[in-house]
């Protein structure tokens, strides 16, 4: 095969990239098993086995400051290239410290509506303990109500001796309940 101009979408050997883009042909191998499989290397049956073949325009893109090197234009155009790499990085620096800005605003809101919600719970909170301690209290009232009723309801002191020898009387065994002695 032999090589064409840059521009062309051309697939070199291993050999033939190594000597076009002036690298070694172990350099261009570790390129070749770094993008393999992608659509820049292809795997091409030949009669001694199988071939590796490299994108002629992908070289060119990954060796260019070297291609760019021979020119006499060289100095000027990597001025240019550094110039907006760093415009780039400068606006992309920019835009990165406004998102972290606006993050930082974001998380801010946040928290302030997690204290916001945390002050309702707590007074929801008081709020329910505060009912459930009124309705303890009316039921405590209720009850001292009904053991009044109750105490109401005993026989007098007179009468509480009756009730005594009732409950003194020994109870009877399963057999004298059973044979009824």
């Amino acid at each position: 095969m032999k090589s064409t101009p840059l521009t062309s979408h051309k697939f070199l050997t291993i050999k033939e990239a190594a000597k076009e883009f002036e690298r070694s042909e172990q350099t261009i191998r570790r390129l070749v098993k770094q993008y393999a499989a992608t659509k820049y290397v292809r795997l091409e049956k030949t009669p001694k086995g199988n071939a590796y073949l490299i994108s002629q325009a992908f070289l060119a893109d990954q060796y260019r400051a070297a291609v760019v090197a021979d020119s006499p234009v060289e100095p000027a155009l990597v001025e240019l290239q550094t110039a907006v790499k760093e415009d780039n990085s400068l606006e992309e620096v920019a835009q990165l410290r406004a998102a972290l800005a606006e993050r930082d605003q974001t998380i801010q809101q946040l928290q302030h509506r997690l204290l916001e919600q945390n002050d309702v719970l707590n007074a929801l909170t008081s709020q329910m303990n505060s009912q459930r301690i009124g309705h303890i209290e009316e039921l405590l009232l209720r009850q001292n109500e009904q053991l009044g009723e109750l105490q109401k309801r005993l026989p007098e002191p007179s009468e509480a001796p009756q009730i005594e020898a009732i409950v003194e009387q020994p109870k009877k065994t399963f057999w004298q309940r059973m044979f009824g002695k």
